[in-house]
């Protein structure tokens, strides 16, 4: 089970959202149109791409969004796909599925997005820049010499009323140990990571490595969440990170 399972109806009604607020409004080209301005609003260069429902950033990463409409999810949720790519790096694109809530297209919209780009995106262009952490490095040694790797945790994004705040990379960090063994020789390499916890115990969780399902990863944030004391009706959390080798031209 994944991160939308989670959202799911259930079975008694549910309250429907309010009207979007124009009934001519395209979601997806309204959507498109606020992830935009976001991203100018960092700083950095988004046009629209002139043929498909992207957006091109500073002339080298495009992101590709749609809204999911899937009539099993609550009513109140959204349900995004995005694809962002690097013709060098990650040129098949790095996917991930996000979830925004809220009552009306506008406040979907404004979560989804702010999923998006505090968790994927800003981690996404941090990690194309020169910049790096000393403190998360490690070099791995083979035959061929010693490499560096550089990683990039992206913000822990919480769920729920926890009573204790989890440090950021706490899901990271109980898998890093694991991670020597997965890297590609493609310079870039990440992670999506979710796991939840209902306050019935029921675990749902995703572990994804280069967009390809990793069940030993997934196991380990089970592991974890058995050992959540939920408080409120469930716990989630949700990181992504990027793995770079040391080296790697910037952007």
């Amino acid at each position: 089970m994944g991160l939308f399972d989670f959202f799911k109806k259930k079975p008694e009604a549910a309250k429907q959202p309010a009207a979007a607020p124009s009934n001519s409004v395209d979601p997806n080209d309204y959507l498109l149109e606020r992830l935009k301005a976001s991203i100018t609003d960092m700083g950095y260069r988004a046009v629209r791409h002139p043929q498909y429902q992207s957006l091109i950033v500073n002339e080298v990463v495009e992101i590709a969004a749609v809204i999911i409409n899937d009539p099993n999810n609550h009513p109140l949720v959204m349900h995004l796909m995005i694809l962002t790519m690097h013709a060098d790096y990650f040129p098949n694109g790095i996917e991930e599925h996000v979830a925004g809530l809220g009552e009306t297209l506008e406040q979907k919209v404004t979560s989804v997005i702010d999923n998006y780009i505090h968790s994927t995106f800003s981690t996404i262009m941090e990690s194309l820049s020169d910049k790096h952490y000393n403190d998360l490095d490690f070099t791995i040694t083979t035959a061929g010499g010693a490499t560096t790797w550089h990683t990039y945790l992206g913000t822990t994004i919480l769920q729920g009323n926890w009573t204790d705040q989890p440090s950021n990379g706490v899901m990271y960090h109980l898998i890093q140990d694991k991670l020597k063994d997965k890297l590609t020789e493609n310079p870039f390499n990440w992670l999506n990571l979710y796991i939840s916890k209902r306050d019935d115990g029921t675990i749902i969780g995703e572990c994804f490595w280069n967009n390809e399902a990793w069940p030993e990863g997934l196991a380990l944030l089970n592991q974890y969440a058995q050992t959540w004391q939920v408080n409120s009706a469930f716990y989630a959390m949700k990181q992504f990170v990027v793995i770079k080798k040391c080296g790697t031209k910037p952007l």
